[in-house]
């Protein structure tokens, strides 16, 4: 619906049968000029105008509507995708900072070890109990671990920079992750059906399936331009003018009108065209943002499943190394033993320390991953992820 007003001062010439041959007046107002063969009116004019225009019926309105419900839903999927996105992200930064300190902490304590040992090498040395040679290898031993260190503390700043970039604020407190957590398998226990929900509910392919409908739809809004369209229109126009341009005027229409774009050019067909590559393109993106899925589901479903036992074995690294380190220990205390078995033990029992620490959570980050691929992630999972932290750490 529009409307229209109007204010104006019009001037209207009128060609007389012959050439006036006096000039004069008349009695509405017009003059003429002689010798002149156009009479020339002054007036003033108002008028006001009210249209109204529905379509009944346009194949591309009804294709562009089509398009924009497909569009639609594919935002609000990209939404939910965004949203579980991002709590992927707070959880993967969290842990980020509690792996970063723990490889800062054994890389420390590696260090501290190493250099207690020089410390013994050098005194058996100095007492002549011990070879210059134990001494060389401590102190190989103990100069590795500084590099480690600096990485570490370099990790970890990283780490902590990311988190507020994630969160928008500097992380104060961050608690640490309990020495036991819950170990679960995947529930329901079949890959296939992770990969089957993640295939249907996964907002990312959802969005992407949507994106290649509205591109579909694009090509029918495109074939549209070239069809025709019914409209109903209607109308009222009223206006107020002197005599000297034609009087007061009122003007009602009401009707129906057909239009058909019979020929534009060649533009109809080439907009089709690039609509159709677009569609192409959008399957395409569809069927890779399924394989993707699928691959990330099917990878996060079997690092939760072998997580379970990658953990059990890391801790048993840990405590068979720290056993084998104190073997060595009393062997070279009571002679039986070398240096370079102890500082072998060493290096290895602080290894398997920093590969349990990193296999805790990765089996958490492999868990959240896979309820986010099925669309199943929530804040919910976040809460559970945070009744596993050590209450009230410095």
């Amino acid at each position: 619906m529009s409307a229209t007003a109007s204010a104006e001062r019009l001037r209207i010439g009128e060609q007389l049968l012959a050439p006036q041959q006096v000039a004069g007046t008349t009695i509405t107002g017009c003059q003429i000029a002689a010798g002149a063969a156009t009479q020339v009116c002054f007036g003033d004019g108002h008028g006001y105008g009210l249209s109204l225009s529905q379509t009944l019926w346009s194949f591309q309105s009804f294709s562009l509507l089509r398009e924009a419900s497909a569009s639609a839903a594919a935002a609000e999927a990209n939404l939910l995708a965004a949203q579980q996105a991002l709590l992927l992200r707070v959880a993967q930064a969290y842990f980020g900072i509690l792996a970063a300190r723990d490889a800062l902490a054994t890389n420390q304590g590696a260090r501290d070890a190493y250099r207690e040992e020089l410390n013994h090498a050098r005194a058996r040395e100095q007492t002549g109990v011990g070879p210059r040679s134990d001494s060389e290898q401590a102190q190989s031993y103990y100069d590795g671990t500084e590099q480690g260190v600096i990485d570490a503390q370099n990790a970890l700043n990283d780490a902590e920079l990311l988190m507020t970039e994630v969160t928008g604020s500097t992380a104060m407190k961050i608690a640490p992750l309990r020495e036991t957590i819950p170990l679960e398998s995947p529930d329901p226990a079949s890959v296939e059906d992770w990969v089957n929900a993640a295939l249907k509910d996964n907002p990312q392919v959802r969005a992407a399936q949507l994106q290649a409908a509205a591109a579909d739809r694009d090509i029918d809004a495109k074939w549209g331009k070239a069809m025709p369209s019914i409209v109903l229109t209607g109308g009222r126009t009223r206006a107020w003018q002197d005599l000297t341009i034609g009087g007061n005027q009122a003007d009602d229409q009401i009707g129906v009108s057909v239009t058909w774009p019979l020929f534009q050019g060649g533009a109809v067909a080439s907009q089709v065209r690039q609509s159709r590559a677009i569609w192409r393109q959008a399957l395409a993106q569809y069927a890779g943002a399924q394989r993707d899925t699928e691959r990330v589901t099917r990878s996060s479903y079997r690092d939760v499943v072998t997580g379970v036992g990658r953990i059990a074995a890391a801790r048993r690294s840990v405590d068979s190394a720290g056993v084998a380190m104190e073997a060595d220990r009393r062997n070279l205390e009571f002679g039986t033993g070398g240096e370079f078995n102890l500082l072998s033990a060493q290096n290895l029992y602080y290894g398997a320390q920093r590969l349990y620490s990193q296999t805790r959570y990765d089996y958490l980050t492999a868990l959240l991953t896979l309820k986010q691929q099925a669309g199943r992630l929530s804040e919910a999972d976040l809460a559970a992820i945070d009744a596993l932290l050590v209450e009230h750490a410095p």
